[in-house]
């Protein structure tokens, strides 16, 4: 009888002692990564009340000069301006850019001094309209150097997950949107965040679109493509029409492209995501999305646990975030949890069948309907 006894005390032993190892392993990493990101990633601040009713630019743009033009798609699907019996080509800086390998000097992996996200104006508390959808406001950022300049906002995505459903939803807000600008007339979307950091931007987009976001996460260019190489690269299907344009522009690299699957690596995938004359913006915000998924399907599908650690770990030297730890736990379990359903889907705004290209005040824009497109945004990410 005592032997018995003896063998189940011994087996029970064996069973618990790996267990309680696996245990302390596992808190051990998660201690490590919370350390990692509270050290890194976080910065938050106090949300705000609003103690002033918000004030709006005035809501006709053309108080403010805008030049009498016709919006003319040219064959490359970007916007021509022909002004007062003149053509006008817009040049776009990418192009430029493009001729020459990236020269983004720092970025918030190179140096803790990097220049605050958060501007004068702070993120004004929003009631949250519905419990289980919870909106983040994804911003990549053109800054060369952090410690000098916050940069534009040159990639905004509205990242939008509901917990009942299990669905991702991303919705890309096109760079040259004209809209108003909280004490900065009209100007493009994505100079909300230049001009007074990420405050300015999440409440740009939660008034322009009728959204609750609080919740913000911002990389820049050079750690775009710096993660985009920890990965491994990225596989994308290009297009012919893509593939040829490559050839011919030689941005790419001295490689001949073809329709089909082409590995990129970091340098390469920044390329193909700020590409938008081989069509338009529309297509651009469409290949940053591309990159985004095929990279998470990537990880998820190749990546070992371990290798998932230490990506997550370098991720977070990467990015700026006020997403509270525990929130983002909360986040990450209801994902695992809801692994088997998970669905990822995307959209753009302005939407295609809502939009014109116009010239305002010495900059090509993107002209839209604002209150449709609420409207429409709101029934994609709630319906």
């Amino acid at each position: 009888m005592k032997e018995k006894k003896k063998t189940k005390k011994i087996i029970v032993l064996c069973i618990l002692i790996p267990v309680l190892l696996f245990t302390a392993a596992v808190a051990g990493v998660a201690v490590s990564l919370v350390s990692g990101y509270i050290r890194n990633a976080y910065e938050g601040r106090e949300i705000e009340d609003r103690s002033e009713e918000y004030v709006e630019p005035s809501t006709n743009p053309d108080l403010w000069g805008v030049e009498e033009t016709t919006a003319v798609q040219s064959s490359s699907g970007s916007p021509s301006v022909s002004e007062k019996g003149g053509a006008q080509n817009v040049q776009d800086p990418d192009t430029v850019l493009y001729k020459k390998p990236f020269d983004y000097d720092v970025s918030f992996g190179d140096s803790p001094n990097a220049i605050s996200v958060y501007g004068k104006t702070p993120i004004y508390r929003v009631e949250q309209k519905d419990p289980d959808v919870i909106n983040i406001l994804v911003l990549g950022t053109d800054s060369r150097n952090v410690t000098k300049e916050r940069g534009r906002s040159d990639s905004i995505i509205v990242l939008s997950y509901n917990k009942r459903t299990g669905k991702i939803k991303m919705v890309s807000v096109l760079r040259d949107s004209l809209i108003p600008i909280e004490g900065h007339n009209w100007n493009r979307i994505n100079a909300a965040y230049s001009f007074d950091g990420v405050g300015l931007a999440v409440n740009t987009v939660n008034e322009l679109f009728d959204l609750d976001i609080q919740h913000f996460v911002v990389i820049d260019f050079n750690g775009a493509r710096n993660f985009v190489d920890k990965v491994g690269g990225v596989e994308i299907n290009l297009t012919q029409k893509e593939a040829d344009f490559y050839n011919h522009t030689g941005y790419m690299g001295r490689v001949k492209l073809k329709e089909g699957p082409f590995h990129m690596n970091g340098e390469r995938a920044l390329v193909y995501m700020r590409t938008r004359y081989v069509d338009n913006d529309f297509k651009r915000t469409e290949r940053q999305r591309n990159v985004i998924v095929t990279l998470a399907k990537k990880i998820i599908n190749e990546k070992s646990l371990a290798e998932i650690y230490d990506l997550t770990n370098y991720s977070f030297t990467l990015v700026k975030t006020n997403i509270s730890v525990s929130t983002l736990l909360s986040f990450v379990t209801s994902i695992a949890m809801k692994a088997s359903s998970l669905s990822i889907d995307s959209q753009h705004v302005p939407f295609s069948d809502d939009y014109s290209y116009e010239y305002y005040n010495g900059m090509a824009i993107i002209s839209f309907d604002i209150d449709s497109a609420a409207k429409r945004v709101n029934e994609y990410l709630y319906g």
